[in-house]
């Protein structure tokens, strides 16, 4: 009786009972010191030739580019080539874009390619559909050699021999009915437009496959005689795998571990060939935090998601390089933030094995990348990168603005028209533009630093875009009013500006209208050629950090409210970014329209609430 024994993470199946060094566990040894090289997973001392191989038949997500980064990295750290292929021999299920889509992803992540379709090279064509003369000769090779057959079985005999084999408990391999054609009879129906498909003949025996990963893979039944070129003429993935990467001189196969129980397929060929293997290393599957495996259906996105919301390219392949791999034991934190350069400098052959958790660690990443490149670059050099995504989340929530189309969340519920100075302008922005292009870029870049993605950023300065409503100065008056018991400054009598009628006296106890006449005063006197943050700051900072406030909780010690008073006037109270590079951004006309218009509401709900206005 078998007794079976599983094995966790992709290879979750139950097996023969082996002797243990059939699968054995590895045991990797992080380093400590980014500096230094892992003792497991050196890297080759001659060049390696790597390929990242997908098929059209969907779009680029996370986990492919994973594989592509890997071999890339692989690459470039020995001084290697790094080979795009297409793999597109299963016609059925191509997606139209999917080609041009894939070279637009990997080229906005920073992976490029030193042969390829689209370049060439000097072991081309590089897309299977144009290889196909060449997957003929290898079958044909095979044919003669005794190692394959032709095989005239229907599709329909084999649905039935597949229904007989599960309803009688046996395993669904093919039967080798068409093997025992004689090849002269086979030559021959073929020659005659039989339609056949070509099946490797299979010696029976169980093939060890060495891996990287998993060191040692041994499947628990022999391969059966599997289809190598299709009916309609085109190669299988798995021929059309080998011959490609033998030809193409492939030194390192990385893929997914989906694959490792399909490599036996592939080291029978080798062997068939004679030609020698490449080094394979399968990589842990990409689950999410219900241990499933990453799809669409899971809200599990591609590549175009991350660039469309606003995510770095450095900070997304940051990220996945770090599913499944790592610095070493206990290297955590700013240690792992690089930069593509960095990453081929520490790269190592020493992946985690099993099943990956993706985590919220992009979020710290894109943190510590804005970061960096800010310093290194200036606030343009993450804002060249992300101003079209910004663009983009702007005119989606312009149009629905003045569609009324929006949802009841959305942040358009609380902004007004686009400003005037941020209104597109025909000399400088695309006809079909809704917002000018430039000042969207200041706005982005006064508040680099709190830069996340273009969703949050859009939101936390929507008033650097539009105007706010009146309705939201007057709910947050009242939100912000029944707080306070009062509010005083506490400014030395003797640096009040005396030329100003409205400013208070000396501990006076103060009203929000008298606040903002008195920052209006502040204000106006500033000429339009000088309304810089040089000039604005030390302008209204004495008087801001002068107010003070208690409350009506109870504790009656004072609390310096100058800037929640100023948020009010220029946001209404909303979370944001700096005020006073707000102001400056804004401009004295749009900024002193928010004061009278705050001035205004401030004065009618003093009123209305019967604050004393004497």
């Amino acid at each position: 009786m078998i007794n079976p024994f599983v094995i966790r993470g992709p290879l979750c199946r139950s097996l023969s009972a082996r002797p243990p060094h059939i699968l054995k566990r590895c045991k990797f040894s992080g380093r400590t010191k980014t500096a230094d090289k892992p003792k497991n997973g050196p890297l080759p001392d001659t060049p390696a030739r790597t390929r990242f191989a997908p098929s059209p038949t969907g779009y680029v997500h996370i986990g492919s580019l994973r594989t592509a980064l890997y071999s890339y990295l692989l690459a470039k750290a020995t001084g290697g080539q790094f080979l795009l292929r297409i793999e597109d021999t299963d016609r059925a299920r191509i997606v139209p874009d999917a080609e041009r889509r894939l070279y637009e992803d990997l080229r906005w992540a920073g992976l490029n390619w030193d042969e390829g379709p689209d370049i060439g090279g000097p072991y081309g064509p590089y897309r299977q559909s144009d290889r196909l003369e060449i997957y003929k000769k290898y079958a044909d090779q095979l044919l003669n050699e005794g190692r394959a057959y032709r095989c005239f079985c229907t599709p329909a005999h084999l649905d039935r021999m597949r229904s007989i084999s599960i309803q009688e408990g046996n395993p669904t391999t093919y039967n080798g009915t068409c093997s025992h054609i004689p090849p002269d009879v086979s030559a021959r129906r073929a020659a005659n437009g039989e339609w056949h498909c070509v099946r490797f003949k299979s010696d029976g025996q169980r093939l060890i496959v060495d891996d990287l990963v998993y060191r040692r893979y041994v499947k628990p039944e022999p391969e059966d005689d599997f289809v190598i070129m299709k009916r309609d003429g085109y190669p299988t993935y798995h021929f059309a795998n080998v011959v490609d990467d033998h030809l193409m001189e492939i030194t390192h196969v990385i893929r997914g571990a989906e694959w490792l129980m399909s490599t036996p397929k592939h080291v029978a060929l080798y062997n068939a060939f004679g030609w020698q293997k490449p080094l394979f290393a399968h990589l842990g599957l990409l689950v999410n935090q219900h241990k499933q495996k990453l799809s669409k259906r899971h809200g599990d996105v591609d590549i175009a998601s991350w660039r469309d919301r606003g995510i770095l390219p450095v900070t997304l392949l940051n990220y996945v390089m770090l599913l499944g791999w790592s610095l070493g034991k206990g290297v955590k934190g700013q240690q792992e933030v690089m930069d593509l350069e960095e990453m081929v400098n520490r790269f190592h052959l020493s992946f985690t094995k099993g099943d990956i958790t993706v985590n919220d660690k992009h979020e710290f990443l894109q943190r510590a990348h804005v970061k960096r490149i800010s310093k290194s670059l200036g606030p343009e050099g993450v804002s060249n990168i992300v101003l079209p995504v910004a663009e983009a989340h702007v005119r989606k929530y312009e149009e629905q603005r003045r569609s009324g189309s929006a949802p009841a969340d959305s942040i358009v519920a609380e902004v007004g028209p686009v400003l005037s100075l941020a209104q597109a302008r025909p000399s400088h922005d695309s006809t079909d533009a809704i917002i000018s292009r430039d000042h969207l870029k200041k706005a982005l870049e006064s508040d680099i630093l709190h830069y996340k993605d273009a969703e949050t950023y859009v939101s936390r300065n929507r008033y650097l875009i539009w105007q706010v409503p009146e309705a939201l100065y007057r709910s947050s008056f009242q939100k912000e009013l029944t707080k306070l018991d009062e509010i005083r400054t506490i400014r030395p009598k003797e640096n009040i500006d005396e030329e100003s009628s409205s400013s208070p006296l000396e501990s006076e106890k103060l009203r929000v209208s008298d606040f903002v006449a008195t920052l209006r005063d502040l204000l106006e006197k500033i000429e339009d050629k000088h309304w810089t943050t040089d000039v604005i700051e030390p302008a209204i900072l004495p008087f801001i950090k002068s107010l003070y406030a208690t409350m009506k909780s109870g504790d009656s010690k004072p609390l310096a409210w100058g800037y929640h008073l100023l948020r009010w006037v220029i946001a209404a109270s909303t979370p944001g970014p700096p005020l006073i590079s707000s102001i400056a951004l804004l401009g004295k006309e749009e900024t002193m329209r928010r004061i009278e218009m705050a001035s205004e509401v401030a004065r009618s709900m003093e009123l209305e609430s019967g604050v004393n206005q004497s």
